[in-house]
């Protein structure tokens, strides 16, 4: 089982790899601020209201719980829809988004916003897509985990940001999962005095369904411990681990020896909702997976404040 995680000098500047990238991170910024040059000059603005949850730390922020909140909040009020670009490697997060709200998943975000406001749509909530600038967002969002901060905050490869952490000052709002951070508190003010900040933790919506049960959990994650952890932290007992790269495609056999382990154990079988969405269908009757929220603090002001 191949895994990607995230290597130790994004959070160690003093490791030689990270010495060694630093000449590729200098290349990264510049094809970063030609490609968003180009695109903000012929950069459009749409009458529907675009909301835009993203990050600049590379992966695993939880950008698509949040998105299927705020959705879900919006939608009561007038006809909302989200848009996440196509992408064949992120189909689990498309098929989540697919079987709860109203989706636009095209190969170009400019196209799908087209398409939504033709279609009389108010509000769109972009999964996704701060780093685009073909197009005007009327409220940013920007997505942080608490345990990783922004690493050693230099840009790929030598470190872990997508973008500059000066590009914080594009953001209105900072949604930070996990416990109180001080540092993460500090860098996005000095950054941008005027961001609001919120923090936020998972719970599980189908609790109730797990307690009492035996599990071999698996997952395919950007953060495979940190699915772990939110499992052991509401008590579900979890007696074996197995862990997969993130957006995993998962095949009859891999879960044919999951299920196999577990049979051997006499335990049963947990998974993320996202990656449930890329198990054979043959398969889905047999295990179980765990519906997660986010449960923000003072979630009301960012209602007020995307409006």
């Amino acid at each position: 089982m191949k895994i990607k995680k995230m290597p130790k000098f994004w959070v160690e500047k003093n490791n030689i790899l990270f010495i060694l990238f630093l000449p590729f991170s200098l290349i990264y910024l510049i094809v970063l601020k030609i490609n968003s040059f180009k695109q903000k000059l012929t950069q459009k603005d749409f009458r529907i209201k675009i909301i835009c949850v993203g990050n600049i730390f590379l992966g695993g922020t939880g950008k698509t719980p949040l998105v299927k909140k705020i959705y879900n909040d919006l939608k009561k009020k007038n006809k909302c829809c989200i848009l996440k670009k196509f992408s064949k490697k992120q189909l689990d997060e498309i098929n989540l988004l697919k079987k709860n709200s109203i989706l636009f998943s095209p190969n170009k975000r400019v196209d799908g916003l087209k398409d939504a406001e033709s279609k009389g749509y108010m509000t769109v909530i972009i999964d996704d897509g701060m780093q685009d600038y073909s197009f005007k967002k009327n409220v940013s969002i920007l997505c942080v985990k608490s345990k990783y901060a922004f690493g050693n905050e230099y840009l790929l490869p030598a470190g872990p940001l997508r973008e500059p952490l000066k590009k914080i000052k594009n953001y209105d709002i900072a949604v930070v999962n996990g416990e109180n951070n001080e540092k993460i508190n500090y860098t996005l003010r000095k950054n941008n005095p005027r961001i609001k900040i919120f923090y936020s933790t998972y719970i599980i919506n189908n609790i109730d369904t797990l307690k009492g049960k035996k599990f071999l959990a698996f997952s395919g994650i950007a953060d495979n411990q940190d699915f772990f952890d939110i499992l052991n932290k509401n008590n579900i007992s979890v007696i074996i681990t197995e862990e997969f790269s993130d957006h995993h495609n998962f095949t009859e056999n891999e879960i044919q020896k999951l299920q196999k382990q577990a049979d051997e154990k006499k335990i049963e079988l947990i998974t993320t909702e996202k990656n449930y969405n890329n198990i054979p269908e043959k398969f889905k009757d047999k295990i179980h997976y765990a519906s997660l929220d986010l449960n923000i603090n003072n979630y009301k002001e960012i209602l007020n404040e995307i409006g």
